[in-house]
């Protein structure tokens, strides 16, 4: 099988003298993947994973050669996603049944996720070769794929996981479980909070993919795509009462972002990154907070 760099090296140097057409050289590695990627080895993984390492020299070669990395990645993600696929069980209980509706609602949305990103980057490179209209389509495409991000909740699924089934024991095995502290309420409730946690990270991201999106649209002056992605991320913030695993520096970043179209949702990260700038003692960031959320009244 030929290398999974050799096409994108030579894409690379097609697309530098076609800047107009990266959409095309796309196209042809889907093509190239779809035509070589069932002969890939570990060895032809382990060599394009290492070439992922190669530090940008920030020119329009390393751009597109990167943007084309990006997209391999993306279709290895899907051959594998497609390969690994298994007919789903009958789930044999309550519980099992709620566990799996959770598992599959958080890989989709970190499929979303992972899309979108590189979508976006393909918009980025479009806006750096000087295609305008290529780089709307792209950051159009990352843009609808936002809403069922914001229409599941997964925090609701995770909390709405029914108790673990308690294993059938005999009486001794029951004392001797209670005498070494098994408590399998204390092990339910830690394991529904584990998981809260985990869609909470999940919903983090979804924010950040929804700001990122709408500051892409605002640097290309699109504001009313912009205030969709925007009202998106504000729609998640309130519903979830702000972030939980961002920096206060992070927190207001988006605040900005959101200040004009979607203030409550501004005032709310403000709140949460005010309180975080306290406990650092950061004189700068309280100001800084203090004046947004005044901005936002």
């Amino acid at each position: 099988m030929p290398s999974l760099l050799e096409p994108i090296h030579q894409l690379t140097d097609y697309v530098l003298e076609q800047p107009d057409d990266l959409d095309g050289a796309l196209t042809v590695l889907e093509r190239w993947f779809d035509e070589h990627g069932g002969q890939m080895t570990d060895a032809d993984r382990r060599a394009f994973s290492a070439a992922l390492d190669v530090q940008s020299t920030n020119d329009n070669r390393s751009l597109i050669d990167s943007v084309l990395k990006l997209h391999m990645t993306r279709l290895l993600y899907r051959f594998d996603r497609t390969r690994n696929t298994r007919p789903t069980a009958l789930a044999p209980n309550d519980y099992a049944q709620a566990r799996t509706a959770f598992t599959k609602a958080m890989e989709e949305s970190e499929d979303v996720i992972n899309e979108s990103r590189i979508d976006i980057a393909v918009a980025n490179a479009h806006h750096l070769l000087g295609n305008a209209t290529a780089n709307r389509r792209w950051l159009d495409r990352a843009l609808d794929r936002l809403p069922p991000l914001a229409t599941t909740n997964l925090v609701t699924l995770a909390q709405a996981i029914p108790s673990m089934p308690i294993p059938r024991l005999n009486a001794i095995k029951r004392l001797g479980l209670r005498f070494m502290g098994f408590d399998f309420s204390r092990l339910d409730r830690e394991n529904r909070d584990s998981l809260s946690a985990i869609a909470r990270m999940q919903i983090d991201q979804m924010i950040i993919l929804a700001d990122l999106i709408g500051s892409s649209f605002e640097a290309v002056r699109e504001r009313q795509r912009a205030q969709r992605a925007f009202r998106i991320a504000a729609h998640l913030i309130m519903r979830h009462e702000g972030m939980r695993n961002a920096d206060p520096d992070q927190l207001m970043a988006i605040a900005d972002s959101l200040l004009r179209c979607e203030p409550e949702a501004a005032r709310q990260l403000a709140h949460q990154a005010h309180a975080l700038y306290v406990s650092a003692k950061d004189a700068e960031g309280l100001i800084r907070a203090e004046k947004l959320i005044d901005d936002s009244q």
